[in-house]
């Protein structure tokens, strides 16, 4: 059983991720916004978080460190609209190679997709409570 926390999807998303997640036991949380995620209180005890990275909330490459910064020990998967500027640039790619992001999913996402993506985030081992080191240079490109 995992903890699962899904942040600022759209009824589109919460629906797939519901016909996702049938026949396995997990306590799943919503949140509005990454605001609102941040200061949950059990950030720590959190496995999987996933969230929908939205431009016009301003949520770029920048909000990507928050989230790793909130939710250090928690895999994490990232949906985003293909046509999202926020998903253009070799800064967006850097910032999800340097945070370890583990899933990047473009939207339109299938239910085979989530229900994949998500087996495969539970069954990664387990975060170290740190994160990745802070200040880390990227490598290669």
């Amino acid at each position: 059983m995992a903890n699962i926390l899904i942040i600022n999807a759209d009824a589109n998303l919460r629906r797939l991720i519901k016909l996702a997640l049938p026949g396995m036991e997990h306590f799943v949380q919503y949140s509005a916004s990454r605001q609102a995620a941040f200061s949950h209180p059990s950030s720590s005890t959190m496995d999987l978080v996933i969230a929908r990275l939205v431009a016009d909330d301003d949520q770029g490459p920048e909000g990507l460190v928050e989230l790793r910064k909130a939710f250090p020990a928690a895999r994490l998967i990232i949906t985003a609209a293909l046509h999202d500027p926020a998903l253009e640039g070799e800064k967006f790619q850097r910032v999800v190679r340097e945070l370890h992001i583990e899933y990047c999913l473009l939207e339109p996402i299938d239910t085979g997709a989530m229900l994949h993506t998500i087996q495969a985030a539970l069954a990664l081992p387990k975060r170290p409570e740190s994160g990745p080191p802070a200040g880390r240079a990227a490598t290669g490109a």
